[in-house]
């Protein structure tokens, strides 16, 4: 039944979903009463209408968690400084990676693309009008290459064009290249790594130097009390009343029992 679950989920068109779905609700109605009302229109792919990016994940921040959970021991400003590390630890060995690679596309949209090339060498590929193809394989899908769009909504869903998009662009003597999101090219990617984070000198007394810009945090101003100030501290007196003695034989003060006249 997991399995089905993720199929519905990461199923690209409604019919597909459905058939996963029904087969959870053979399983277990209860499960399928609870897919049906968990707004799949959230999570399923089916029913999502921007582009995922190939991308289905509800732990987007993992590294970053695992991060905070390593320093959540330290005082605030050392876990700042110690999460600034990590990021330029990250932001440095990716963009040293990235100067290495030789192809348009980062390594995994370049393979990718070649998996979705030799997918395409098959299909059978009819035009229907200037910018819209049928591509007859297993299935029949049709493409539009002016609006990037194909019905097995691969291309959409992912930035990449699928492999029947992938058909009509050998058709048409055209480049696959021309038509994946720019956000998988090598240059978008080192352009996000571009910049870096300046090494702090001293977290505790940071190094200001001359520079005019540089605020200087102050104590918080105090309010004040209006009239002379006082320069000793007052101490209140206390009057101490002595007790005096009361005799038990004659109740008198001044003496007890012993020395008492009356006895």
């Amino acid at each position: 039944m997991i399995n089905d679950f993720y199929a519905a989920a990461y199923a690209p068109k409604l019919e597909t979903f459905e058939r996963s779905i029904e087969n959870i609700k053979g399983i277990s109605p209860e499960a399928y009463d609870w897919v049906i009302h968990s707004e799949p229109e959230h999570w399923a792919n089916a029913f999502f209408g921007g582009a995922r990016y190939n991308y289905l994940t509800s732990n987007f921040g993992q590294q970053f968690y695992s991060w905070v959970s390593e320093a959540h021991e330290l005082p605030i400003t050392q876990m700042i400084d110690m999460l600034r590390d990590k990021m330029m630890e990250i932001i440095y060995a990716r963009g040293v990676e990235s100067n290495q690679w030789m192809t348009k596309l980062t390594p995994s949209k370049e393979e990718m693309l070649q998996k979705e090339t030799s997918v395409a060498r098959s299909f059978q590929v009819f035009s229907q009008e200037s910018s819209m193809f049928e591509v007859r394989g297993e299935t029949v899908d049709i493409v539009d290459i002016d609006h990037w769009d194909c019905s097995c909504k691969g291309w959409q869903l992912t930035g990449m064009p699928c492999c029947h998009a992938i058909a009509v662009f050998e058709c048409v003597g055209r480049s696959p290249y021309d038509y994946c999101s720019r956000y998988f090219t090598v240059d978008n990617y080192r352009l996000t790594y571009a910049e870096s984070i300046h090494p702090v000198p001293n977290v505790d007394r940071p190094d200001l130097g001359e520079s005019s810009l540089a605020v200087v945090v102050t104590p918080p101003p105090t309010k004040r009390a209006p009239g002379r100030p006082r320069t000793k501290q007052i101490v209140e007196s206390i009057d101490i009343i002595k007790r005096q003695l009361q005799c038990s034989n004659c109740k008198g003060l001044g003496h007890n029992r012993k020395t008492c006249k009356l006895s």
